[in-house]
């Protein structure tokens, strides 16, 4: 029997290496949405979920559901373009990095107009809420008080205390 000489073994492996990393990168391509305005989609499903969420818990009647809408469609359209103006006021913000001596003043005023769209942003859903929750019976403001105690500990990182989603513990406590 004849040896195989050691360079073709070589060459062997490689070859079958090479074809198993193109039928792998093939299979995640194909997997990989292709288009952007899918990802638009699932923000919309998204925004839908956490509206039809308030919906449910709060069981509002049809009349209650309707102008609940409406109210959620304004709110949407009133925060996107503070999103994107935060977005890109962040960016601004951060370019200044790259610039070797920024000065303090240019800081603080990028790090104010961000404060100050941040404030805008809040305000904005702070007075949605304050809609929703005098659209509700009385006996659903308990459940609304509940639900945006739930949704405000999202929107202001309760995840991370102790590692834990919605964990309304102090991270900084003394342990037990």
């Amino acid at each position: 029997m004849t040896k195989f000489p050691r360079q073709k073994w070589l060459l062997l492996l490689v070859g079958i290496l090479l074809v198993t990393n193109i039928i792998t990168l093939s299979f995640f391509w194909s997997m990989k949405p292709h288009d952007a305005p899918g990802k638009n989609q699932s923000e919309a499903d998204r925004n839908k979920r956490m509206g039809q969420f308030m919906v449910n818990e709060l069981k509002l009647d049809k009349d209650q559901e309707t102008v609940y809408w409406k109210l959620r469609d304004t709110l949407v359209s009133r925060q996107k373009p503070l999103w994107d103006s935060i977005r890109n006021s962040k960016k601004r913000f951060f370019d200044l990095l790259k610039e070797p001596a920024s000065a303090d003043s240019l800081v603080n005023n990028k790090a104010e107009q961000i404060a100050l769209l941040q404030k805008e942003l809040d305000l904005i859903t702070f007075r949605h809420f304050q809609q929703v929750r005098a659209l509700c019976r009385p006996e659903q403001t308990i459940k609304f008080d509940t639900v945006t105690k739930e949704i405000v500990n999202r929107m202001t990182g309760g995840w991370r205390n102790n590692g834990k989603p919605g964990n309304p513990k102090d991270s900084a406590a003394p342990k037990k």
